[in-house]
């Protein structure tokens, strides 16, 4: 499939700062149902089925559920992010430099290890400026975003692609989740820096 048939939007990777801004569940919004194993793998399960049934729709007309697939599924996950902090009495520290952090993490990319340090029994969060998230965040839309060459094709192959876009939706999740869990249940403090501001560059991914 021509790289001109990926989604405008989706080549900058700046949808995932736009999902980040849009997508953030209020503090009174957010439910915990269960333990984090629980809540993950009912998110997971959810993620599964939301890429399976859109990958499902053939052709041109399955074109167009990719980024309605991409935005359901990371609503879910941001979601359960949320659910997990509130779990651990932990939301009242959750802030955008935490949730790239975990997807970063999630997703393979070097900047998370440059986001975090520990001291002792405490994990030191960088907190990012509003330019280092708008810098960042589309680091994490890129990498999510090469797939979508995959899911293109995969438009036209659906019997078999569908659930295997599912199912790296459903691992994707379960790995923020995991991500999620780990930093939560520590004690988490804050480091004011603007490195990121004065460096030369966003942080590259591995």
């Amino acid at each position: 499939m021509k790289s001109e048939q990926i989604p405008e939007e989706m080549k900058s990777g700046h949808w995932f700062f736009d999902l980040l801004m849009k997508f953030a569940p209020k503090p009174e919004e957010i439910v915990v149902t269960g333990t984090p194993a629980e809540m993950i793998k009912e998110a997971a399960q959810k993620t599964f089925w939301v890429s399976t049934t859109l990958s499902a729709v053939p052709g041109p007309f399955g074109l167009a559920t990719i980024l309605p697939e991409i935005g359901a599924v990371t609503k879910v996950q941001l979601n359960l992010v949320y659910r997990i902090a509130k779990y651990y009495k932990n939301l009242e520290t959750l802030n955008q430099s935490i949730v790239l952090l975990i997807f970063a993490n999630a997703l393979g990319l070097t900047v998370g290890n440059q986001l975090v340090r520990r001291v002792g029994m405490r994990l030191i969060i960088k907190v990012l400026s509003a330019p280092a998230v708008e810098r960042i965040a589309p680091l994490i839309g890129l990498r999510i975003a090469a797939g979508i060459t995959k899911r293109i094709a995969g438009r036209w192959l659906i019997v078999i692609a569908a659930p295997i876009f599912g199912l790296f939706s459903k691992k994707m999740t379960q790995k923020i989740g995991a991500e999620a869990m780990a930093l939560f249940a520590e004690t988490i403090e804050f480091e004011e820096t603007n490195s990121y501001e004065q460096g030369p560059g966003a942080p590259s991914d591995s």
